[in-house]
């Protein structure tokens, strides 16, 4: 809950995504997740949606647009109008999850 605003929702700041990131990095590598089979979903290209999300996003340079601005680096699956939102949603899943089962 953000108190300044009054909204519900989840920072999805450089270091939340970078955290978040590497997480699923690390689960996909040791073979941790699993994609229930067969998934199902209202609309069956979100399969490779996901996909196409996953090998799309990555670690982005940003040059500085003037003097007062400094190079970025930032994780996103926006490039050439493609969309990361399937991708940030399975991470949000698995991170979070992670912290949950951390804590207990």
């Amino acid at each position: 809950m953000d108190p300044e605003s009054d909204r519900v929702g989840v920072y999805t700041t450089q270091a939340i995504k970078h955290a978040m990131a590497m997480l699923l990095n690390t689960m996909l590598r040791q073979t941790r997740i699993h994609m229930r089979q067969p998934l199902i979903s209202l609309d069956p290209a979100n399969i490779i949606r996901l996909r196409e999300q996953l090998n799309i996003y990555s670690y982005q340079f940003k040059m500085a647009t003037n003097t007062f601005q400094q190079d970025r680096c930032v994780l996103s699956g926006k490039v050439g109008g493609m969309k990361d939102d399937v991708c940030i949603a399975l991470q949000l899943g698995v991170y979070f999850t992670e912290l949950d089962a951390q804590k207990q």
